[in-house]
């Protein structure tokens, strides 16, 4: 830009270097069952509201909605559902018939979410209402005769090429034909194919446009309510009002219903859907999903793999209860692996629930048979099997008592895993105190928990703990029911703690995220200092004065390496670029021992 004389100013990037952004660390992500949605696809909510409105309400014999409640509840904030369902589960459907004599199939209606199936039993409570809805109503401003192909109207509005006209019927059959060209300075339209018939002057001529009104309702006691109103559609694909077009847009098309044109011979206009009231969908199918189903394909993108492009941190398969104990165990273990795998997400499970007697749902803690020390051996047995060295996971237990909507009764309630309370319970503490926070002990208090399925002595809870790696969920007193315990289902002493998983899987993210800039930039010295001194230890400064590694100084907790040293020649030369980050994460004060003992009294007596 050539310079102007006075002042001139001129905008520049300078030689700082870009901030590095904290990553997410509480976004959660649910796999298993939902009344309705897309399967195999993430949807992210950041409400019960929102997920009501994509998912449906509750299943009966469903874990996933209690979990995503949940969550919510207790202070998450965003979080992803993946629906999955069994093989052989369909969407329901019907066929529209089209206006011709005698009427053939025009329309293929099947239960839908923008332009995808959605299948299930759920499908089955639509209804379809099509009713005659033309965008243009005018009247013939001349007569017209038999072979005529052209006509003057008396308005042209709401006409366009490609629309078609709907002309008096002859007989009970309306007459229709598809126009060519419009004229709106002289008011004429003209279309091809005479219509074989004399029309009058001042006879009504109308366009073919129809709409469909979607009904449905969520429970079979309840009312009918219209959901969606589609209006000016069409069946020439060539027209703005195409209706497989309208209804089938990914972005703002039908949440209900998908459109497939079946095409038939009919002329323009009387490959309408003809009139109908109420056409119900059906001949739906719906399977709960297994193990296989829940795991998915890693090729095909389906069940846990559905997250890859997904930034979650927590994820749980609430569902893989519902499966038999082999089963149930190899869905944990393949979320555990899953979680490894990406290295920024940690599993949050539980065991299996306490005994109940055959044919019993229990209500009350009471209606439990098994003991609650044999439960705390089942509760061991299970976990043992999950456990290593270094794992991406921890477990809770008992399960919960929360409301159930779903329920009959004045008080519905059921015992649900409390994975997805839990899960809310880190959003929260990261929230409230960060990440670098154990998210148990008082503050960690489980919202909408009304009981638990066992009361664990504190012997009892330091055995699973300690031994099995499991984290009791207990009701103390004044307190409520709170998380009391933080250990993942790691051997290793260095990663046994929820909050230091959390903590590293955080700044593996951040770093990660941040660091982008620094792909294809000169890679000297310049470069290794920028990242060090300018992006990576202002971040870590930052995370030490919150408390994340302890109240020793910097340079004992956390150490940065990006020199000459860990980048040599032999690497710049294949473009590797090497940074080394090295800290310390706090460790919770788990076990807290008080010493009280006798001392001797401040004074004495002596004899005079």
């Amino acid at each position: 830009m050539p310079l102007q004389v006075g002042i001139n100013v001129e905008e520049t990037d300078g030689r700082a270097a870009p901030a590095l952004p904290a990553a997410p660390t509480s976004v959660a992500a649910f796999v298993g069952r939902t009344r309705r949605g897309v399967p195999d696809r993430p949807v992210r909510v950041s409400a019960p509201e929102q997920a009501a409105a994509r998912f449906g309400g509750p299943v009966s014999d469903g874990y996933l909605w209690h979990a995503l409640d949940g969550f919510f509840r207790n202070g998450g904030r965003e979080a992803h559902v993946v629906r999955v369902v069994g093989p052989g589960t369909t969407a329901a459907s019907t066929t529209l018939t089209d206006r011709q004599s005698p009427p053939a199939a025009c329309l293929r209606v099947t239960a839908g979410y923008r332009g995808s199936p959605d299948p299930g039993l759920w499908g089955e409570a639509l209804r379809v209402d099509v009713r005659d809805d033309p965008r243009g109503s005018t009247r013939l401003a001349t007569a017209v005769a038999a072979g005529d192909t052209a006509a003057r109207l008396e308005s042209t509005a709401g006409l366009a090429p490609g629309t078609v006209l709907r002309f008096p019927p002859t007989g009970v059959t309306p007459l229709h034909r598809k126009l060519t060209d419009v004229d709106p300075a002289t008011a004429t339209v003209t279309w091809s194919g005479a219509l074989g018939t004399a029309l009058p002057a001042g006879a009504a001529v109308t366009t073919a446009e129809f709409r469909l009104d979607v009904r449905y309702r969520e429970r079979p006691t309840a009312p009918w309510s219209v959901v969606e109103e589609w209006t000016g559609l069409s069946m020439e694909s060539d027209a703005p009002g195409y209706a497989p077009d309208r209804l089938n847009h990914p972005v703002s098309g039908s949440r209900y219903l998908l459109l497939t044109d079946l095409t038939t011979g009919a002329r323009p206009g009387a490959d309408s859907p003809a009139v109908v009231s109420g056409a119900a969908l059906g001949a739906a199918a719906e399977q709960p999903p297994g193990a296989g189903d829940l795991i998915g394909a890693a090729a095909a993108r389906t069940g846990l793999s559905a997250l890859d492009t997904t930034r979650v941190q927590l994820l749980a398969v609430p569902d893989a209860h519902l499966l038999p104990t082999a089963a149930r165990r190899s869905v944990a273990r393949a979320a555990l692996d899953y979680c490894a795998a990406r290295g920024d997400c940690l599993y949050v499970g539980s065991p299996p629930d306490r005994g109940a007697p055959d044919g019993t749902v229990p209500r009350s803690p009471a209606d439990y048979s098994q003991a609650v020390s044999d439960y705390v051996e089942t509760v061991r047995t299970y976990a043992a099997a999950l456990r290593g060295s270094k794992v991406y996971g921890a477990l809770y237990t008992p399960w919960i008592l929360v409301d159930n909507p779903a329920g009959t009764g004045p008080a519905p309630a059921r015992f649900v895993p409390p994975e997805g309370h839990v899960m809310g319970v880190y959003a929260r503490t990261e929230q409230e105190r960060g990440v670098h926070k154990a998210p148990a002990g008082d503050a960690a208090q489980v919202r909408g928990a009304l009981d638990v399925a066992a009361a664990f002595s504190d012997g009892e809870h330091t055995d699973l703990v300690r031994l099995g790696g499991v984290n009791g969920i207990r009701p103390l007193h004044r307190r409520g029911i709170v998380v009391a315990a933080s250990r993942t289902l790691s051997a290793d002493p260095r990663w046994q703690f929820v909050n230091v998983r959390l903590l590293f899987n955080f700044v593996k993210s951040s770093l990660r995220e941040g660091l982008t800039f620094a792909q294809q930039e000169p890679n000297d010295d310049r470069l290794r200092q920028m990242v060090k001194f300018t992006v990576v230890t202002p971040f870590l400064l930052g995370l030490w004065r919150q408390g994340a590694f302890g109240s020793d100084p910097p340079d004992q907790v956390f150490t940065v390496k990006c020199d000459a040293e860990n980048n040599p020649p032999a690497d710049v030369a294949r473009g590797i670029f090497r940074l080394e980050v090295y800290l310390y994460a706090a460790r919770p004060a788990e076990t807290v021992r008080i010493v009280v003992g006798q001392q001797p009294g401040g004074s004495s007596a002596t004899e005079a």
